[in-house]
């Protein structure tokens, strides 16, 4: 009873010296300031202005008649099974004067090596694509049962480069880059670069092989955005300049015989 009596006692004289200070004698906001956005994660109020879609823009005839001119020459090689596509140019830099949607290439026996789903890429892009499979992919799987199907993880798709907002345009955007995610054998069988079962040596040839083919191979170690897949493109540089980042894992170290004999 006396803790309570004292209880009551503090109350009591709070309550008084509150009592003075009244409400309307505060300078207080009608509502309570929030913490400023942050610009790249706030959601979007209606209020905000909204982004600006892309517009198309003419392609120069001269561009467009060059870049027909080399799509035919591509298809008339007969190393893909392909369809032209619209030429489409837009003033945020997305798009490409000649493309073509590949569904399959060609092997050098006249076998076609799907491509799921598929690739909407420029004709240069698919050309080379083309060569590296029939080149290198192929020749490579053959110890595995061969090459039977190529799944496809991403082509033509205006953004920036790994998505990130305010980053440079991807070559994705432009229509001259893919990204593998996987290659099926005849026997079923997927490797790919976050397979276990994939072969290390497979996984060798296949660095090696679109190294040579491309001014850029991005793969598992390279940014940390290729960790489940490998990119490829034909991005121009100066000098010539190319970058093949792709980190193959070290193949694991024998186990030491116990009963191998040491001899001095």
């Amino acid at each position: 009873m006396k803790r309570l009596a004292v209880t009551v006692a503090f109350l009591a004289i709070f309550w008084a010296f509150c009592a003075p200070v009244r409400a309307e004698n505060l300078d207080l906001p009608d509502e309570a300031p929030m913490p400023a956005e942050r610009p790249l994660d706030a959601p979007r109020r209606e209020s905000d202005p909204q982004p600006r879609a892309p517009k198309l823009v003419a392609i120069p005839q001269e561009d467009a008649d060059a870049a027909a001119k080399l799509c035919a020459a591509v298809l008339a090689k007969d190393k893909l099974v392909a369809a032209p596509a619209e030429a489409a140019m837009w003033d945020n830099g997305c798009g490409a004067a000649g493309q073509i949607k590949i569904s399959a290439i060609k092997r050098k026996d006249g076998k076609d090596i799907t491509l799921r789903p598929a690739a909407l890429i420029r004709c240069e892009t698919a050309e080379a694509v083309a060569d590296w499979i029939r080149d290198e992919v192929v020749p490579a799987t053959e110890t595995y049962s061969g090459l039977s199907r190529v799944e496809v993880a991403a082509s033509y798709h205006c953004r920036p480069r790994n998505n990130i907002r305010g980053a440079r345009m991807s070559e994705h955007g432009r229509a001259n880059a893919i990204d593998i995610r996987a290659i099926v054998m005849n026997d079923g069988r997927r490797f790919g670069v976050d397979l276990q079962e994939t072969p290390l040596q497979l996984l060798y040839d296949l660095r090696r092989g679109a190294c040579a083919h491309f001014t850029t191979v991005l793969g598992p170690g390279s940014d940390g955005y290729h960790e489940n897949h490998f990119h490829l493109d034909l991005a121009q540089r100066r000098n010539g300049y190319r970058i093949c980042q792709w980190n193959v894992p070290a193949p694991p170290v024998p186990a030491p015989n116990p009963l191998r004999v040491r001899y001095p």
